[in-house]
């Protein structure tokens, strides 16, 4: 058990939940696809990752240091390096941005430990990689500082017995973007990681964690999480359905979750001539989540202003703000992606 710190629609999956009010709401799930949160030029096609982390013990918190002799340095660089790596890869590959899933990998380490975060590549040096590579970008892994320790919690009335213990596994990794055009990098972001691997909780022995295993699934997810940030991603994301007290209601809800939206959408409509407001809204509210879920968020976002207009609803005020948040993203998703 590990626990961490700190549309173009693809699938559908239909639940009845929320304890509370499992007679009210019909719930659907599906996935979004959200920015990048770095936005390269247009004309950047081909990216190009170069690795110039030195390979020393600086890297290491200092209570690890002491015990790594040069081999296991090599090692465990390698086995972090091809984990973040691989991280990264397995975003790019899934990405939209066609362009993008497959990089070129270089590894060109920097042998200098003293000034980690000053010895950038220069306009030269990016200008003749990308030349040699026939790359647009070079993304640089400029170095990373890795740690593990353990944490002991002891039983308060016998202080000399281990109630809890966990490892924590914790890293620092800088990139950087860098253009052929520009003296210095485009982007520059510094990613801060931690994990827990707890092996004894309350007294009870859990599983035994090797080193090696931590460090592996700390800088995949660290990789993963920097791939996030360089392209469009898929997230899941959910709406409520209002399933409501009516039979109407309940009937379209049966019918949603059978995957018959047609036949649930026009009992919506027929609602919304209803003389009753709370119902009318509701219904304008459902048909702007169908419109939504065949990514018209235009439409969506009209009715939606319909059920507004008739009752101010928490969860309409509330779907208004995730709706507009889409909508704002629009633009940008169609920039990555083409």
């Amino acid at each position: 058990m590990k626990i961490r710190s700190g549309t173009f629609l693809l699938t559908l999956v239909f639940s009845l939940f929320l304890q509370g009010c499992a007679g009210i709401y019909s719930v659907v799930e599906f996935e979004v696809l959200e920015p990048a949160t770095i936005s390269f030029p247009g004309h950047v096609q081909k990216l190009l990752f170069i690795n110039r982390a030195p390979v020393t013990p600086d890297i290491w918190a200092k209570q690890n240091r002491g015990d790594l002799n040069r081999k296991q340095l090599v090692m465990l660089d390698t086995l972090i390096c091809n984990n973040l790596n691989r991280g990264v890869f397995d975003v790019l590959r899934q990405s939209p941005r066609e362009s993008f899933r497959k990089p070129v990998w270089l590894n060109k380490r920097r042998r200098d430990t003293a000034y980690l975060e000053d010895l950038i590549l220069t306009r030269r040096e990016v200008a003749a990689l990308c030349s040699e590579w026939f790359a647009d970008a070079v993304i640089s892994l400029e170095y990373f500082y890795v740690g593990l320790d353990q944490h002991y919690d002891y039983y308060e009335d016998a202080p000399g017995v281990v109630m809890n213990h966990y490892y924590e596994v914790f890293n620092r990794i800088k990139w950087n973007i860098h253009l052929p055009d520009r003296p210095v990098p485009f982007d520059s972001y510094t990613t801060v990681d931690t994990l827990f691997f707890p092996d004894l909780l309350d007294g009870e022995i859990l599983q035994e964690y090797y080193a090696t295993d931590m460090l592996r699934d700390l800088f995949y997810e660290s990789g993963f999480k920097y791939g996030r940030y360089l392209v469009p991603v898929w997230n899941e994301t959910q709406r409520n359905i209002f399933k409501g007290k009516g039979d109407s209601l309940k009937i379209a809800a049966r019918f949603t979750q059978q995957g018959a939206w047609d036949e649930a959408y026009h009992i919506w409509e027929q609602l919304a001539g209803s003389a009753d407001s709370s119902m009318v809204s509701k219904a304008y509210y459902n048909m702007a989540i169908f419109y939504e879920l065949e990514d018209n968020l235009d439409s969506a976002s009209l009715l939606l202003d319909l059920a507004l207009g008739y009752d101010t609803l928490d969860l309409l005020s509330s779907y208004r703000e995730e709706l507009d948040v889409r909508l704002m993203n629009r633009k940008e998703i169609i920039k990555q992606v083409e």
